[in-house]
């Protein structure tokens, strides 16, 4: 009682608060607009009539896991329409135009009011909640309402609130959960100790999304002329931490190219990265083939091109790694079969910790370590090509998620 309080006191004067910071912040200020029109546009879609099952995510890495999902649910459930739900700007800002959802919107802020709102309106058939979404209030009234929940791709790790003495309020939101589908057998474990039985280990859904995008036509125009067959080497998903990090690479020439990929690109962000460059460098926004390719530098300031640009790499660099709980994803440049650098913090990360123990990422902790791992790999062929072979290896072995997924559904609602 005293948890469900507390939470509804924070909700009811977080959001308020969260207006006013959004005329300083631009992410902000999409957070709380982009939900002003969500009621707007489950009415334009008409999510009242017919059936739908709807799929919620944080944001874009759990939107990866999600996809392949949504896919496999449509061929096997084509009579079912998809509702896709956004917490975060940086995933519903790319993703809203998603073709394999019906129906593409914020999620509402979790208030009792906003829950009653929209699960009275749409007319959900069961609700599939990816990896870490626990919303108090949204799971009490599905429950109410007798409607199924399914958590997928989820991890769960003794230190989170959940099996803390003190959380046991917290706790009780993983019992209105009809089934879950997580990453690996601590997570099974855990659950299974506080007496949670409908547990099935399946590994993570993101897999099947980056077996499929090697498979699928990878080539760009822009990158074909500039690699021109010459070795490259991607930074991808890169923050300004990162380039700090790489900066001594964009100041002397070598025998490779370098295309750097930043997460956000922004005016500010791009034109503090060219600051860094001391050679010839191009821009995938104005770029000349006469005048760029034989430069060794290329900056994408676009959004949207990372996974098929992985594929055009040797090895690569994946940001965020030199902050807690930031690393992006490892996953899309390990599937082609690829060596990975990675910053310090991946411990929470389970693909990149279990492909950092085998051999085929390196995490490295500063400027000296990236060039000495940087040299190690561009150097030496046989290493480039075995740590690659792990990556492809393990990429390889663990597709299936979805299957066993969609399989799981069709029994449980047979």
């Amino acid at each position: 009682m005293i948890f469900r309080l507390s939470y509804n006191f924070i909700i009811q004067i977080s959001y308020p608060i969260l207006w006013v910071i959004g005329i300083f912040s631009h992410k902000i200020n999409l957070f709380t607009r982009g939900r002003f029109k969500t009621f707007e546009i489950l009415k334009s879609k008409s999510v009242d009539k017919n059936q739908w099952v709807w799929f919620h995510v944080a944001s874009l890495g759990e939107f990866e896991q999600a996809r392949p999902l949504i896919k496999a649910y449509k061929n096997s459930f084509s009579q079912d329409k998809i509702l896709l739900t956004f917490f975060s700007p940086s995933g519903y800002e790319v993703k809203k135009n998603f073709p394999n959802a019906d129906c593409v919107c914020y999620l509402p802020w979790d208030s009792i009011q906003n829950v009653n709102r929209f699960l009275d309106f749409c007319n959900i058939k069961l609700a599939i909640f990816v990896k870490y979404e626990f919303w108090p209030n949204y799971f009490k009234g599905l429950h109410k309402r007798k409607i199924p929940v399914y958590s997928v791709s989820s991890i769960f790790r003794p230190q989170q609130l959940f099996f803390r003495w003190y959380g046991v309020e917290y706790r009780k939101l993983l019992y209105s959960v009809k089934h879950y589908f997580v990453q690996n057998d601590l997570s099974k474990k855990l659950l299974n100790n506080i007496g949670i039985n409908a547990v099935s280990v399946n590994g993570d859904t993101r897999i099947d999304r980056v077996y499929q995008m090697v498979k699928q036509e990878n080539k760009l125009e822009i990158m074909d002329d500039f690699t021109s067959g010459i070795k490259c080497f991607v930074a991808g998903s890169t923050w300004p931490e990162d380039h700090n990090l790489i900066e001594d690479l964009l100041k002397k020439n070598m025998p490779l190219k370098i295309v750097i990929v930043p997460h956000e690109v922004s005016r500010k962000v791009i034109g503090n990265l060219e600051k860094k460059i001391k050679l010839p460098y191009a821009k995938w926004s104005t770029y000349d083939t006469m005048k760029d390719v034989k430069k060794r530098i290329l900056i994408v300031d676009k959004i949207g091109e990372l996974s098929k640009i992985y594929s055009y790499a040797a090895f690569a660099y994946v940001g965020g790694g030199f902050k807690k709980k930031k690393l992006h994803n490892t996953l899309e440049p390990a599937a082609f079969s690829i060596p990975v650098i990675i910053g310090p913090h991946f411990k929470t990360f389970q693909e990149a910790e279990t492909l950092v123990g085998l051999g085929g990422i390196y995490s490295i902790r500063n400027k000296s370590e990236l060039k000495n791992i940087f040299d190690y790999i561009l150097l030496n062929d046989q290493i480039r090509k075995k740590a690659g072979m792990i990556n492809g290896k393990y990429i390889s072995k663990s597709i299936g998620a979805s299957s066993i997924f969609i399989n799981k559904l069709k029994e449980l609602h047979s």
